[in-house]
């Protein structure tokens, strides 16, 4: 194994006297790097005429001012948001950085790495394209391994220093972050090393996140390569299905953005999966192991979501006969998962924004706060945008809550899912009632992609189940899975083409009803249909439908 010093001498000082560093910034917008001078400092903001322009309408126009030299510093210039290091926010204040250190400045999200060494060795791909160049000039393929290795003190670096071979070249860029060069391998062949290593570092106690990419095939870039390696399908979870190019892109940001302490908000309709992104969020954090509590905030009125929320004391309110311990406290070093974020009132809303910027919590009927460390992950199907323009819901709040967003979806937008889901809910239902497993037929794939799903995943395996009892133990027919859907006459090769005319007029029906309640109102016509603004403007479009309907 070449050129592999060890993490723990990887300390700042002796990292930083080896070269320059680099700023990797990470936005919505997509990830750019940015190399630094060797002294001086740089500016960082969203104003035309800073080093670093953000494209972050969260960020401050002079956000922060990075200090270069052999120790970088970061100074916080004042921002409206603050910024945060290490999970701490920092406002006119200033934060020494070390190698690997994320910064969060409003929704972006910036991680300093070294730079090119002075004596030529590689530590890591981002920071060395140049190095990529090289190995790929030579015109032979080559392997990307990054793993995440939680284990105890030199067991990483031992397993990995008797497993890989004097060609292959090793870098660590952060505590347990390590990143593999495997010369002259294959897709496959680096596949396969990455497994063996991953298998070796699990047998020596570790636990480990792997990704891998292969140049050419998955580029010839170092960001291309990185992307590449961060893709979610190295680290899914069991039953994990994911196959639209959407949601990939979706789940690539989930990985930048599950290490950091940032608030997110998931939207996405009815049954689309928001809880199930908010699980990934948690189990791909530092905070994995942790407690991941959940509560639908619009299943309880108002006094029991508080006591919930916040615990509550002896004699607080009719019924309370002893201390309990809210949510947000037994949560503590976990995550936090809100659903129906929008269906909260006025008075919890003033709690939960104290919450947000004290991380402490007040019991309902006490006085004293206690302090938390908590992840908060929220979902709506609401347009809180519009909610906080027609004032229901505090602006301040949704600043709070909006962290980063992200947006699922609808099923009916990611067809390429459909059939391996209803695979994978066939395998489960049978599973629970010790069933054989029937064939999906090909007719039967027909027809649940010609459903539009308004219930989303959850209405396909709702859907699923009712089929599973319909069908024999050979095939699960179109028939089967037309009636398991409640539509008459849909069966075999007529079901998708009798399932389309029907969906396009149901939709329609509901739309036009829908604005007629809503009085022409599309904000609250998407709350009637449960989906967001967003979705109810694009099926107006695609019915020609562009004019409000009143009564």
């Amino acid at each position: 194994m070449a050129n592999a010093p060890p993490t723990e001498q990887l300390t700042r000082p002796a990292l930083a006297a080896t070269g320059r560093w680099r700023l990797v910034v990470i936005s919505e917008e997509g990830t750019s790097s940015h190399s630094l001078p060797e002294a001086g400092s740089v500016v960082i903001g969203r104003e035309e005429g800073v080093d670093i322009k953000l494209l972050d309408s969260s960020a401050s126009r002079q956000h922060a001012r990075l200090h270069l030299g052999a120790e970088p510093r970061l100074e916080d210039l004042g921002s409206s948001n603050g910024t945060i290091v290490r999970g701490k926010q920092y406002k006119k204040q200033t934060v020494e950085l070390g190698a690997g250190d994320s910064i969060e400045l409003g929704k972006t999200i910036a991680v300093l790495q070294p730079d090119l060494p002075t004596d030529g060795r590689p530590w890591t791909l981002l920071s060395h394209a140049h190095f990529v160049d090289e190995v790929n000039g030579a015109r032979a393929p080559f392997g990307v391994l990054r793993l995440a290795v939680q284990a105890a003190a030199g067991v990483a670096q031992a397993v990995l220093s008797k497993e890989l071979g004097e060609h292959d070249v090793v870098a660590s860029f952060g505590p347990g972050m390590f990143e593999v060069l495997a010369r002259a391998k294959d897709a496959a062949e680096t596949k396969s090393l990455g497994e063996r290593l991953s298998a070796k570092l699990v047998a020596a106690g570790a636990r480990v996140r792997l990704g891998h990419a292969s140049a050419p095939a998955d580029g010839k870039t170092a960001d291309d390569l990185i992307v590449a390696c961060s893709r979610p399908a190295a680290a899914a979870s069991p039953g994990f299905v994911l196959r639209d190019d959407a949601m990939a892109a979706l789940y690539r940001l989930v990985d930048r953005i599950a290490p950091s302490t940032l608030s997110v908000l998931v939207l996405g309709e009815t049954g689309a999966g928001k809880e199930v992104l908010a699980g990934e969020i948690h189990k791909r954090s530092k905070r994995n192991g942790k407690p991941f509590l959940r509560l639908n905030c619009a299943a309880l009125h108002e006094q029991l979501l508080e006591s919930e929320l916040f615990g509550h004391v002896k004699g607080a309110f009719t019924g309370a006969d002893r201390h309990r311990e809210g949510l947000l406290e037994s949560a503590n070093e976990g995550t936090v998962f809100l659903d129906e974020i929008g269906e909260i009132s006025a008075a919890v809303q003033a709690k939960l924004l104290r919450v947000l910027e004290e991380r402490k919590v007040t019991p309902v009927g006490s006085n004293d706060a206690r302090p938390i460390d908590v992840r908060f992950v929220f979902a709506t199907n609401r347009d809180l945008e519009a909610e906080v323009a027609r004032g229901a819901f505090r602006s301040d709040l949704f600043f709070r809550v909006n962290g980063i967003s992200l947006v699922i979806p609808p099923l009916r937008d990611r067809a390429a899912e459909i059939e391996p889901l209803a695979r994978a809910f066939i395998a489960e239902a049978c599973a629970k009632d010790g069933r054989p497993v029937p064939e999906l037929s090909p007719e039967g794939v027909a027809t649940l992609k010609a459903w539009p799903w308004p219930g989303n995943v959850r209405e396909l395996k709702s859907v699923i189940d009712r089929a599973v009892l319909f069908s024999g133990e050979g095939t699960m027919s179109g028939e089967a899975i037309a009636q398991a859907i409640g539509v008459k006459g849909a069966a075999g090769a007529s079901a998708p083409s009798g399932l389309r005319e029907e969906r396009e007029a149901a939709e329609k029906r509901a739309v036009l009803e829908a604005l007629e309640k809503a009085d022409g109102n599309q904000t609250k016509a998407a709350e009637l249909l449960g989906v967001s603004r967003r979705t109810l403007v694009t099926r107006l479009q695609q019915y020609g439908m562009t004019k409000a309907r009143k009564k």
